[in-house]
């Protein structure tokens, strides 16, 4: 990892970043492991498996950081300036090997601020989980905006005593979400505005792990994990695995074309100010939350994914409302892109695999049967060259490793690819094979989008373990999937745009898991995982 300053340059004056750098303290990620070698000094990422070679300075600052050093101090143990050992932190800490935790900061004061219709048990609900929050009351209020209820909604908030001061906006005629959001940031007096939903449960310690997100230097907005409030119904169940509020259980540096790549408004912190540089919430009907992220990033803002901050969603639990749900979310993809029309999907594709997959097809289909498992030779290939160039080139993995890393990257290829068929391509191709009929080409087409929408189904529910049986699971993976087709089909109807069927095929000479050296960690435009795709609002 090349450093911007040499140890031992010349003296220059302390900067902003370096005094931030002497109340932040930098941790390793899970999985991240050091390693000094006669080959040289070594960062190793598990999960996906990446290495980077890096100076033997950049190895002693991390060496000191999982010691529990400050960055200031960690950098002067490691001879750096502290600036620039932030900078090379944050960009370990885009790719998910670092993260940071402030040091001796005073709470902000927060502006909780939650829109409001026609819900008054679920509001209430809500008022009473916020009651216990673990935060300074002198440092705190609660907005409710009430979106021109017809109901008692806004007479329960108004009733509402507890230990938070709550205000009540209402709103004469209904104006959406959005707007809502945005007439209670207005009214706020907090330096930082939370957002979450009347249909939520924020945990007691919501604020008190999310706050120091925005003491980071840089960092505008962070968001934590959305849970489900119960798993009753199977499609609650299906809900608490496959929800798209749910981003994983690991920190991220939230970006567009990243694997977590929005925050939703359920769950999101934003500096106030920089809340209204933006503009606020678009007035768009879904996927506000995805564009306002997305423009805080295009701004330079650093976004956090911490999902200790823990909010409770009451997920739906019929199956038309989730149906029509995933729909809106699906027809979102067009306005998003519209509005951020460089923010297109993208499938990172090994030659090797698709060289294989394509000679086993054309075997098959020149009824050559017995030559199809030669599709097999070039993945092999591929596989055999990644272990001897990491042990020609040092890299502290053994043959295994690389082997598995190899094969989960194909893995990885073929999931991302089937579900790219599943949500986007899935009716015209099964509208195609019926116009085909019962011809080869009609079956085959058949063939690949029902293997495609049960083969992801499966994988899922091995990989996430959902308290629903696999037939369950399945019916609504698949139903989840083709409703989300539709969306997208009737977005691009109502825009009068194909955008959303755009796919950038980033192809790979070698699996996206194969091992890469790298000078320093960076912006790429493939991901860490092979084939890892990303939707543009974020639904997946």
């Amino acid at each position: 990892m090349s450093t911007e300053e040499r140890p031992g340059g010349s003296a220059e004056a302390p900067t902003a970043r370096d005094a931030a750098a002497a109340v932040l303290r930098c941790r390793l990620a899970p999985g991240v492991r050091l390693v000094e070698r006669a080959s040289g000094s070594w960062v190793a990422l598990s999960d996906p498996l990446r290495v980077w070679r890096v100076r033997p300075a950049a190895l002693r600052l991390l060496a000191e950081c999982q010691a529990g050093q400050t960055v200031a101090a960690a950098a002067a143990a490691a001879g750096l300036r502290p600036a620039t050992a932030l900078r090379l932190l944050e960009r370990l800490a885009e790719q998910g090997a670092v993260y940071f935790e402030p040091l001796g900061v005073d709470p902000p004061t927060v502006s909780v601020v939650i829109p409001v219709r026609n819900r008054p048990k679920a509001i209430l609900a809500c008022l009473d989980a916020l009651d216990p929050l673990v935060y300074p009351r002198d440092r705190l209020e609660v907005i409710v905006v009430d979106d021109a209820s017809t109901d008692e909604t806004p007479d329960i908030v108004a009733r509402w005593t507890g230990s938070i001061t709550v205000r009540l906006i209402r709103l004469p005629s209904r104006q959406g979400a959005s707007a809502c959001r945005n007439q209670g940031a207005a009214a706020a007096r907090g330096e930082v505005l939370a957002f979450t939903d009347s249909d939520c449960l924020p945990a007691p310690g919501w604020l008190r792990d999310l706050t120091p997100e925005l003491a980071i230097p840089g960092v505008v907005a962070a968001g934590g994990a959305v849970l489900p409030i119960a798993e009753d119904g199977w499609l609650q169940r299906y809900e608490a695995v496959r929800s798209p509020l749910w981003q994983g259980p690991a920190r991220a540096v939230v970006r567009p074309r990243a694997p977590v790549s929005y925050l939703a408004t359920c769950n999101l912190l934003v500096r106030r100010e920089c809340f209204e540089a933006a503009g606020g919430f678009a007035a768009i009907e879904t996927g506000e939350d995805v564009d306002l992220i997305w423009r805080l990033c295009a701004t330079g803002g650093r976004v956090h994914y911490r999902p200790d901050g823990v909010v409770r969603h009451d997920h739906r639990d019929r199956l038309w409302p989730f149906l029509r749900r995933r729909a809106a979310y699906a027809a979102s993809e067009a306005e998003l892109l519209r509005r951020h029309p460089n923010n297109v999907r993208y499938l990172v594709v090994p030659l090797t695999l698709t060289a294989g997959l394509a000679g086993a097809l054309a075997a098959a289909a020149s009824r050559r049967a017995r030559l199809a498992p030669l599709g097999v030779v070039p993945p092999l290939v591929d596989l055999a060259l990644a272990v001897r160039r990491t042990r020609r080139e040092g890299v502290p993995l053994a043959p295994a490793s690389v082997a598995r890393a190899v094969v989960r990257g194909y893995g990885a290829a073929l999931y991302w690819g089937s579900v790219n068929l599943n949500r986007y391509y899935a009716i015209p191709a099964l509208a195609l094979s019926l116009a085909a009929g019962r011809r080869a080409p009609g079956r085959g087409l058949r063939a690949t989008v029902g293997l495609a929408l049960i083969g992801t189904a499966v994988a899922d529910w091995v990989r996430l373990r959902p308290r629903l049986s696999l037939p369950r699971f399945a019916a609504a993976h698949m139903l989840d999937a083709l409703a989300y087709n539709v969306g997208v089909l009737v977005g691009c109807a109502r825009h009068r745009t194909l955008a959303p069927l755009r796919l950038q095929i980033v192809p790979s000479r070698s699996s996206g898991h194969m091992p890469q050296e790298h000078s320093s960690p960076k912006e790429s435009p493939s991901p860490g995982k092979a084939g890892t795709t990303t939707t543009p609002p974020g639904r997946r």
